[in-house]
């Protein structure tokens, strides 16, 4: 395999020091002085900042409370149903439900040192204040844009096809490492400074599958961190929903699970957002099967999003639970051309049928797909939007496609 363990170590520093100031009159973290805010999330907010150390290197810098009074409040509620030993609690419950996210997000990110995935430099953890500091590198490029206002495309099908390809090479890395991201999409693919590359970002709701990571290489779990073994959080349900694949949302389809959830603050009135990751609870005997896969899937409906402008499932209502049916039931739609150089894109070669329960999963039809580039990207659509994820194309399938 050509990868390696990380070059260099993640820091963990203990001790904060917040009482000085540059001379422009900027605070400074340590060793790092905090510039503009760049970007705000659910749990934190992102500063860029310049690493004095290491002459003035850029970096961003993610401050996030340690505690959320309301998820605190929750995990209370949930504490009382559970045995009293500690000995019988999950790790996510010995934690503070924040402190844990935060905790299983930095172990992820402390494994992985890649080309096309954001690093982690050091993490700051000090137990007197009630924040945590996470210092990254600073993507400078931004996110990847890929429509305007008018919901076109913006990028050209090579531009498109030259953030596939990183994309694809920073997946295979992070499922190598037993990582699933299970939040890819296009804000959460950023550019470097020089915009020639693009990295995976934001490890907010990723997971660590010991038993994928075991498959690729054997490894003793000993050696791994004790959050990242912790399975407590495959019962939730994670991710932006435009971007969830049909096995992780078909238990919120049942007419059962919406009744019981219209109060769930998942739902929307004004709209589905493209950006705002959800987590749902889901009932104990619904627990979707978390598997790579998804990040194929995700995958898919990023790449449509680059070519198009627009996501290939969308709720005419504009409520996730909708949404929902449309991903788990319907079949996607072909616009006559795709990217801003509106290259034709021809004709679908698989007619949809609807996935039908108990039934086992089909082979794809070998189909002779002709030599032009509209041909090859709706053959990949295809196989990448398969609803059936042991059919669904794999990286390795993928990296071979003309595309």
């Amino acid at each position: 395999m050509p990868y390696q363990e990380p070059p260099e170590q993640v820091l963990t520093t203990t001790k904060l020091r917040k009482d000085k100031y540059s001379a422009d009159g900027k605070q400074v973290w340590n060793q790092y002085e905090r510039g503009e805010q760049v970007g705000r999330g659910q749990h934190g907010v992102v500063y860029k900042g310049w690493d004095l150390a290491n002459n003035r290197r850029e970096v961003a810098i993610k401050v996030v409370k340690r505690n959320n009074p309301r998820n605190e409040r929750l995990n209370k509620l949930r504490r009382r149903r559970l045995p009293s030993s500690p000995g019988h609690l999950p790790l996510s419950h010995q934690l503070a439900s924040q402190e844990h996210k935060i905790k299983k997000e930095i172990a992820i990110m402390k494994k992985c040192r890649h080309a096309h995935v954001v690093l982690l430099y050091e993490v700051i953890d000090d137990p007197l204040f009630n924040k945590i500091y996470m210092v990254m590198e600073y993507l400078g490029g931004g996110e990847v844009k890929w429509r305007n206002k008018n919901e076109e495309p913006v990028l050209r099908v090579d531009q498109a096809r030259r953030i596939t390809r990183d994309v694809v090479l920073g997946l295979e890395y992070l499922h190598y490492q037993g990582i699933i991201h299970r939040d890819i999409k296009p804000a959460n693919l950023m550019w470097t400074p020089d915009r020639r590359t693009v990295k995976i970002t934001d490890f907010g709701v990723s997971h660590f599958s010991y038993a994928q990571r075991l498959a690729v290489a054997g490894k003793n779990p000993e050696a791994e961190d004790p959050i990242l073994l912790d399975e407590s959080d495959l019962s939730k349900t994670a991710g932006t929903p435009t971007f969830m694949a049909p096995e992780v949302i078909q238990d919120l389809t049942s007419e059962s699970f919406i009744s019981s959830n219209t109060t769930s603050p998942s739902q929307s009135q004004t709209g589905i957002s493209l950006h705002d990751t959800s987590t749902v609870q889901l009932p104990v005997k619904a627990r979707a099967a978390i598997t790579k896969a998804i990040d194929v899937w995700a995958l898919g409906v990023t790449i449509y999003c680059l070519l198009f402008g627009k996501p290939p499932f969308l709720s005419p209502l504009a409520n996730e639970f909708q949404l929902y049916n449309v991903i788990a039931k319907e079949d996607w739609t072909l616009p006559p051309t795709m990217g801003a150089d509106q290259i034709p894109t021809g004709k679908r070669f698989r007619p949809y049928k609807p996935p039908v329960e108990g039934q086992p999963p089909r082979d794809p039809p070998k189909i002779k797909i002709p030599n032009s580039e509209g041909a090859v990207v709706v053959n990949l659509l295809e196989r990448l939007l398969d609803k059936n994820p042991a059919t669904r194309m794999t990286l390795d399938e993928l990296k071979v496609v003309p595309f």
